[in-house]
């Protein structure tokens, strides 16, 4: 490829012309523009107004090149070029451009909470396989309650059941609509104090809800994201998306298998397991696969086990407390690998923050299940799932 631009000074018919050339040669191919000045002599050409002129002439010139050369290029490739072969001649010499993609229908502007009931009479449950974050936390008796964060339009999601302490303050920290049936007394202690988001079928938003005829109660109660964003619309509820931890590779040691006991209670026990299988995490309650009222397999992206403040109340034997406030250390488990950390959450209108690692480490993309435990050391890590 050859390129110049040159200029000179002719005349013809008593017309002087200032005549600059762009010359653009590849291979046999040779391009040449010219550009014409009448009534221009040596000396106007050297006056300030015509040198700007000029240079513009110029700078055009380059830039006409350089798109004329990149559509050379396409061409020549199979003359002097050892890659893969040229198109075939009826073929056009530009590619397509990409397609723009369609915009998710069901994405939300925000994220909606939900507290969903995860004892045996409750299970197989609707909506968690498609939640962004899944919380589970220690109810009684060694069950567990979960809250689900939902970000996409889901429609049957349940069964809906009330709220404990640790899931309200952290629906108060992210400030998001929180939608749940009644709850213990704590709970609603701070849901009156800070005046959350709250959406609850028995006190104050019964029309966001509907009770299925398959099961009993309280396992039949059910909602859809649709019916949260109507209610939260009606009472100005705003809703966005919270993100307290950051996305990314996560860099530790192999962890193919982990489990948690919530409970060894011969009688009600409740082990939760999981294997890394298929980019996922295979999750297991007492030896059996958890799976979705459609019969398909829950498998987290990721998993989170933040070890948090627990008392056991007087005489209360199966209730606990937790107090999801302070800071405490983590444990992280993506792709296969697991790494320690820590979570804080300096106060209760605060959002819960994670932190991984010591070299800005983040989680994989997809669905989070997140364990509040009293105790990381109980929570049982195999390198391979043949142990």
């Amino acid at each position: 490829m050859s390129f110049g631009i040159t200029g000179g000074l002719e005349e013809k018919s008593n017309v002087r012309q200032i005549i600059y050339y762009l010359h653009l040669s590849k291979g046999d191919f040779v391009m040449v523009m010219r550009a014409k000045r009448p009534d221009s002599s040596p000396q106007r050409l050297l006056q300030a107004g015509n040198r700007k002129k000029v240079m513009g002439f110029a700078a055009l010139s380059l830039a006409i090149f350089m798109l004329f050369s990149l559509y050379l290029s396409g061409c020549t490739r199979g003359r002097n070029s050892t890659g893969p072969p040229s198109a075939d001649p009826g073929s056009s010499l530009v590619p397509d451009p990409a397609e723009p993609q369609e915009p998710d229908e069901d994405a939300l502007e925000g994220m909606f909470l939900v507290s969903i009931g995860n004892n045996p009479s409750g299970r197989p449950q609707s909506g968690l396989s498609e939640a962004a974050v899944v919380f589970e936390v220690p109810a009684e008796g060694g069950m567990t309650r979960l809250m689900a964060g939902f970000d996409k339009k889901v429609e049957k999601i349940g069964p809906v059941r009330s709220a404990r302490k640790p899931l309200v303050q952290i629906a108060v920290g992210f400030d998001i609509p929180f939608a749940h049936c009644g709850g213990s007394e704590d709970s609603f202690e701070i849901i009156r104090a800070h005046k959350t988001k709250s959406l609850d079928e028995i006190y104050s938003a019964g029309e966001c809800f509907w009770r299925s005829n398959d099961r009993s109660a309280p396992d039949n109660l059910y909602t859809s994201i649709t019916k949260i964003e109507q209610g939260a619309s009606r009472r100005g509820f705003a809703s966005f998306h919270p993100e307290f931890y950051a996305t990314g590779e996560l860099q530790g040691t192999p962890a193919l298998g982990v489990s948690y006991a919530f409970s060894n209670s011969s009688k009600y026990p409740n082990l939760v397991e999981y294997r890394y299988e298929d980019s996922g995490y295979i999750r297991f309650i007492n030896g059996r696969e958890h799976v979705n009222d459609k019969g398909e397999s829950i498998a987290p992206k990721t998993l989170a086990f933040l070890q948090v403040y627990t008392e056991y109340l007087q005489g209360k034997a199966i209730e606990v407390d937790m107090d999801v406030t302070g800071k405490g250390k983590a444990l992280f488990f993506s792709n296969g690998v697991m790494c320690e950390g820590t979570w804080s959450k300096p106060s209760l209108k605060e959002p819960i923050q994670f932190h991984i690692g010591d070299n800005g480490e983040g989680l994989e993309e997809g669905l989070l299940w997140i364990h509040l435990v009293p105790d990381l050391a109980k929570v049982v890590i195999r390198a391979s799932l043949g142990e």
